[in-house]
C-alpha cells in the first residue's frame, strides 16, 4: 500500500476535557461532538520571523478514534483520528478530502503537530 504522509504544525486547539468527550462520541449516532484545530497549512514568512503569520488549514468532520498519554505529565497526547481537509494552503477552496491522522497535542499548551495519510 502506497500512502502519502504531511506534516503540519498545530497553534490552537480544544481543552482536555473536549479531547475525551470528543473520543468518547466519536461514533455516537445521537450525540454530535464539534471539535476544531487550527493547523498551520502554510506561513506568510519563515516560521522564525516576528512578522510570520500562518494559514489556516479548512477542517471538518474531525473523528478522534484514540488518545493515548504520550508522558506522564497528563497533558500530553498522542492522537488518532479521521477528517476530511484542504491541506493546500493556496489552492481553491474545497470541501476536503478524506484523511486519517495522527496527532501529539498538548492540552496546556495547545500546540503540537499533525500528519494526514490518505
Amino acid at each position: 500500500m502506497n500512502t502519502k504522509e504531511q506534516n503540519f504544525d498545530i497553534m490552537g486547539g480544544p481543552s482536555k476535557d473536549t479531547l475525551f468527550d470528543a473520543c468518547k462520541y466519536a461514533y455516537s449516532k445521537t450525540t454530535k461532538m464539534i471539535i476544531e484545530f487550527d493547523v498551520a497549512s502554510g506561513y506568510t514568512q519563515p516560521p522564525e520571523s516576528k512578522n510570520c503569520a500562518y494559514v489556516k488549514m479548512q477542517m471538518a468532520d474531525i473523528k478522534i478514534a484514540g488518545i493515548e498519554h504520550e508522558d506522564g505529565s497528563g497533558d500530553s497526547f498522542n492522537l488518532r483520528g479521521y477528517c476530511r481537509a484542504n491541506i493546500n494552503p493556496f489552492g481553491e477552496v474545497v470541501s476536503g478530502r478524506p484523511y486519517e491522522f495522527r496527532a501529539y497535542y498538548n492540552t496546556k499548551t495547545r500546540k503540537g503537530h499533525i500528519s494526514f495519510t490518505q
